[in-house]
C-alpha cells in the first residue's frame, strides 16, 4: 500500500520541503518503490510508492497534468479500471499512461468533484488545484484506504498514517480521552476520530474540500437502502451472485506479480481462492500466478482449521502453504504502538502477520482477503416482514418452508405471525414497543470500568450514534450499521497497516462497492434461510467448494491468543494507575484491578478480553504520549 501526504497553508506562506519530507519519512515503509515530493507554493504533496501492477510503474507520483494545473497523490487502485478508461477515452480524454493515478486525475479534470460517482475501488487521494490553490481529498466507499488530517485554522495537513500527520505538526496534540474510553468499554460509536485530539480520519465514502480558508466535508456515496433487485427464482439470484463475486475477485487480482490469497478454511476466503484458481486454470486470471496461505494452529485447538484447508486443497488441486501464528512478546506491541503513534494492535490481528510475510517472501504484493463476508452475507432476521412490505409472497413462502424444515412448525408460525403484525405498523410504533420491551439500552459491556466523567462522555457518544440511526426506517438501521461499524473499520486498518509494513497490499473483494450494493439491494431471505446464514453464497459455491466447507456452520476462535499477555498487561495497568494521573482520570481503578484479577484462571469465554486489551492499550498510549511530551 502506498501513502499520500499533503500540506496546504491558507495564508499564502510557502510550504516547506522539510515538512513534507518529514511526513513521508514517517511513512517510509510504504515507499519501497520510491518517495517523491512536489512543493507548489503554499502546497506541498508527497507520495510513498509501492508498485503492485505494471500500470503503477507507468507514472511517478505526485503526478501533474500536462499544463501543471492539477497534481495528484493516490494510494489505491481503481476496480472499474477498464470501464473508466473506456468512458474517458470515448469522451475525448487523452490518457498519457496506464496508471490508476492518471485515470483518477483525468476523471477529476473532466467531472470535477463528481468524479467520485465514476470511480470504484479502494483508494485515498489528494488533488491540488494550482490556479485556485485548493485541495480536494477523498477516500473510498468503505474507507479501506485511510486518510488522516489536521486543521489548525491556518495549515491543513493530510496523510495516510497518523504518524505522517504528527510529523508535520509543531506541537503534539493532547490525547483524545473519549476515543480511549470506547476502547476500554468495548463500545464503538465514532469512526472519524483518532487517539489524538484534532487528528481526524476522513470517514468512508466522504470527500473533503479545502478552499477559501474553509474545510468542507461531505458524504458522496450512500448505501442504497431500497430493495430494487428482485428475481422470481433462487436460481436467478444465485447466477447473479456467482457472476458478481467472480468479477469482484478478478478486479482485485490485477497485478504483474503473483497474487496471494489468505485462506482460512471458512466460506468466504475459500470461495475467493477457489474462484481465483478457476480463472488461473482457464488462463484468464489478471496476474502471472496465484498462491494460497493459511494459518497453522495447534491441532485440536479452537483455532485449528486444517481439515477444511486439506479438503479445499484436494478439491481444487492447489497447494495451500501453512504459516505459523505470529505471537510476539508484549514488547513487540509496545514498539509497534510507538512507531505508529496509535494504540497497539489486537493480538488476533497481529497473529496474521505471518501471512503477509509469506506472501511477500513469495514475490506477491497483493493479498486477497475474505473480510466483509460476515458483514454482507450473514443476513438479517426480518425477512418475513421485508417480504410482506415488498409484496413478495413467494419469498415469504420459501422462507416459511425452510424455517419449518429447520426449526419446526411452532417456531416458524410464531415468527411469521409476529413479523406479519409488525409489517403493518408504522416505524414510530414499533420503536416505542421495542423501547418498552428492552428498556434503557446498555451502552457497552465495560462501561463501569470508566470514571464517572468518561461514562458521561461515552453516553454522549452513544446517544449521537443512536440519533443517526433513529433517523432511518427501522428495517434499514441494521444494514446501515454494517457499513459504519467503527470496530470493523479499526480491525481492517490494523490488518492493512501490518501488511503494508511487509510490502503487501490487502484487497477485499467482499467489501467492493458492487458487492456491498448487491447485498443492500437484495432481500434478506436470500442470505438467511432456515436458520442458516450465507444461503446464497453456499448455493452459488456448490460444485466449486467441497461440501465440508459449504455445510460449515462453525468458525475458528483465536481469543486464546490474549491469554499469555495478561500478567504483563496487568502489571503495566497497575503501574499506570499508580504513576499516571491522566490514566486515573480515565478509569475506575478498583474496578479495573478487580477485572484483571478475575481473569486469572477463568475460562476464555468468561474473560472480557476486549475491555482488558483496551485498558492496557489506553494505559500504554498515555504512558508513551507522556514520554513524548
Amino acid at each position: 500500500m502506498s501513502a499520500v501526504a499533503a500540506i496546504l497553508h491558507t495564508d499564502g506562506e510557502p510550504a516547506a520541503a522539510s515538512a513534507i519530507s518529514a511526513m513521508t519519512a514517517a511513512m517510509h515503509y510504504r515507499g519501497q518503490d520510491g518517495v517523491h515530493h512536489q512543493v507548489l507554493g503554499p502546497c506541498a504533496i508527497g507520495h510513498c510508492a509501492l508498485h503492485v501492477s505494471a500500470e503503477d510503474r507507468d507514472s511517478v507520483q505526485p503526478l501533474s497534468e500536462n499544463e501543471a494545473s492539477y497534481t495528484i497523490s493516490l494510494d489505491g487502485y481503481v476496480a472499474n479500471y477498464e470501464e473508466l478508461r473506456r468512458d474517458l477515452t470515448q469522451r475525448g480524454v487523452t490518457l498519457r499512461n496506464r496508471s490508476d493515478a492518471e485515470l483518477v486525475l483525468q476523471a477529476h479534470i473532466l467531472w470535477g468533484r463528481e468524479c467520485l460517482e465514476h470511480i470504484n475501488g479502494e483508494f485515498a487521494f489528494g488533488i491540488y488545484d494550482h490556479a485556485n490553490e485548493t485541495l480536494f481529498c477523498a477516500c473510498d466507499h468503505t474507507g479501506l484506504r485511510q486518510l488522516h488530517y489536521h486543521w489548525d485554522g491556518r495549515t491543513f495537513v493530510a496523510a495516510t498514517d497518523i504518524a505522517g500527520v504528527l510529523a508535520a505538526l509543531d506541537e503534539r496534540p493532547a490525547p483524545n480521552y473519549g476515543y480511549l474510553a470506547e476502547h476500554i468499554a468495548n463500545g464503538w460509536f465514532t469512526y472519524d476520530e483518532t487517539p489524538w485530539q484534532g487528528v481526524m480520519r476522513l470517514p468512508r465514502g466522504h470527500c473533503l474540500t479545502f478552499e477559501n480558508g474553509k474545510l468542507q466535508r461531505r458524504e458522496y456515496w450512500e448505501l442504497p437502502l431500497e430493495i430494487t433487485t428482485r428475481y422470481r427464482s433462487d436460481g436467478e439470484y444465485i447466477e447473479h451472485y456467482r457472476s458478481l463475486l467472480t468479477e469482484c475477485v478478478a478486479e482485485a487480482g490485477r497485478s504483474d506479480r503473483p497474487v496471494a490469497c489468505e485462506v482460512s478454511g471458512g466460506l468466504d476466503s475459500s470461495a475467493i481462492f477457489a474462484l481465483a484458481n478457476q480463472m488461473d486454470r482457464a488462463s484468464n486470471w489478471p496476474s502471472p500466478g496465484l498462491a494460497g496461505f493459511t494459518l497453522s494452529a495447534p491441532r485440536g485447538t479452537p483455532a485449528d482449521e486444517a481439515r477444511y484447508i486439506e479438503a479445499l486443497a484436494s478439491a481444487i488441486g492447489r497447494e495451500i502453504e501453512a504459516v505459523p501464528l505470529f505471537c510476539p512478546d508484549l514488547d513487540w506491541f509496545e514498539a509497534q504502538a510507538q512507531i505508529d503513534q496509535r494504540l497497539p494492535f489486537l493480538p488476533n490481528t497481529v497473529m496474521l502477520r505471518g501471512l503477509a510475510k509469506a506472501a511477500s517472501d513469495n514475490g506477491c504484493r497483493i493479498s486477497l482477503t475474505g473480510q466483509g463476508g460476515d458483514q454482507w452475507l450473514d443476513g438479517l432476521p426480518h425477512y418475513y416482514r421485508q417480504s410482506l412490505r415488498g409484496g413478495d409472497l413467494s419469498a415469504f413462502g420459501r422462507s416459511f418452508r425452510a424455517d419449518r424444515r429447520a426449526r419446526g412448525l411452532a417456531w416458524s408460525a410464531a415468527q411469521a405471525v409476529r413479523q406479519s403484525v409488525v409489517a403493518g405498523l408504522p416505524d414510530g410504533v414499533t420503536d416505542g414497543l421495542r423501547a418498552l420491551r428492552d428498556g434503557e439500552p446498555e451502552i457497552a459491556t465495560g462501561t463501569h470500568w470508566l470514571s464517572g466523567e468518561m461514562q458521561r462522555e461515552l453516553r454522549r457518544r452513544s446517544n449521537a450514534f443512536r440519533a443517526q440511526m433513529a433517523a432511518l426506517p427501522t428495517d434499514d438501521r441494521p444494514k446501515r450499521g454494517k457499513l459504519v461499524a467503527p470496530f470493523a473499520l479499526l480491525v481492517f486498518d490494523m490488518l492493512n497497516v501490518q501488511a503494508a509494513r511487509l510490502g503487501v497490499e490487502n484487497r477485499h473483494p467482499m467489501l467492493s462497492r458492487k458487492f456491498i450494493e448487491f447485498s443492500a439491494r437484495t432481500p434478506e431471505h436470500i442470505r438467511l434461510r432456515g436458520g442458516t446464514t450465507k444461503h446464497i453464497h453456499r448455493e452459488a459455491m456448490k460444485g466449486i467448494l467441497p461440501d465440508k466447507i459449504i455445510d460449515r456452520e462453525s468458525k475458528a476462535h483465536f481469543s486464546q491468543t490474549f491469554l499469555p499477555y495478561l500478567p504483563e498487561m496487568q502489571a503495566l495497568v497497575a503501574e499506570q494507575i499508580h504513576e499516571n494521573a491522566e490514566f486515573r482520570q480515565l478509569v475506575e481503578s478498583d474496578t479495573v484491578c478487580a477485572a484483571f484479577d478475575g481473569a486469572k484462571g477463568a475460562p476464555i469465554d468468561q474473560i472480557p478480553i476486549w475491555s482488558l486489551w483496551g485498558t492496557y492499550a489506553s494505559a500504554l498510549f498515555l504512558e508513551q504520549a507522556r514520554v513524548d511530551y
